[in-house]
């Protein structure tokens, strides 16, 4: 694109609109050279957050098989307590007041 001062101008109308429309014209394939650029820094971005994701849920299967295994401590630890629970004498009825 060429520098324009007011002194390079044409005088002639037709050669003003023809140089403006021309101007337009690369003006609107610079705007078409920014999108581009942005939907490709997006589309960018997008795909470093999901392969943040992915890196970070590696190890997030580690703590996923430590819930599993806590979980598996508190059933079997909630299973002992219930056959304890079992296994133990009924408390004594208290005895019922009389009522003269």
């Amino acid at each position: 694109m060429t520098t324009t001062s007011p002194a390079n101008l044409p005088n002639d109308v037709g050669t003003l609109k023809a140089l403006l429309l021309a101007q337009d014209e690369v003006l609107e394939g610079l705007r078409e050279h920014l999108n581009t650029h942005a939907v490709e820094i997006e589309h960018l971005k997008l795909q470093i957050a999901k392969l943040r994701r992915m890196q970070f849920g590696r190890k997030s299967e580690k703590l996923d098989h430590q819930i599993e295994q806590m979980e598996l401590q508190l059933e079997e630890l909630q299973a002992d307590e219930a056959e304890a629970e079992r296994k133990m004498p009924a408390p004594a009825p208290a005895p019922q007041k009389r009522s003269n």
